[in-house]
């Protein structure tokens, strides 16, 4: 599966790369952007190869979906170790009720899980 990713990705940048090639002309005209708010003086970037501004484009969009999903990740990392300190609690219960189980047993060394490995062992 590994493998198939890998070369899904290759192909995809490959078609990216062959898209930009093709159209290498519009990519590296020069272009200037101008923003300004209503009550500020209105500012102009210098001119840039409109590739650039693509590259930028995305650049912002990706950290903008970085932040917007941080909080997802923090909520899902604490929930994860809510239920790993859970399943930690049920295990050492179990353990303590198996050892009160034995107790109970008078002694026997055999567990429950033990026996059912003998039982299905000997068939």
């Amino acid at each position: 599966m590994k493998k198939i990713k890998i070369g899904l990705w290759v192909i995809l940048l490959l078609l990216v790369g062959l898209f930009f090639y093709q159209n290498k002309d519009f990519f590296m005209v020069k272009q200037s952007i101008s923003y300004g708010l209503p009550f500020f003086k209105e500012h102009h970037a210098p001119d840039l190869p409109i590739a650039i501004l693509f590259l930028f484009s995305f650049l912002i969009g990706l950290l903008g979906t970085y932040f917007f999903s941080l909080s997802d990740r923090f909520k899902a990392k604490k929930t994860i170790k809510n239920l790993n300190a859970a399943v930690t609690s049920h295990l050492e219960e179990i353990s303590a009720l198996r050892k009160e189980v034995e107790t109970l047993r008078g002694g026997s060394t055999t567990t429950h899980t033990d026996a059912k490995e003998t039982a299905a062992g000997s068939t």
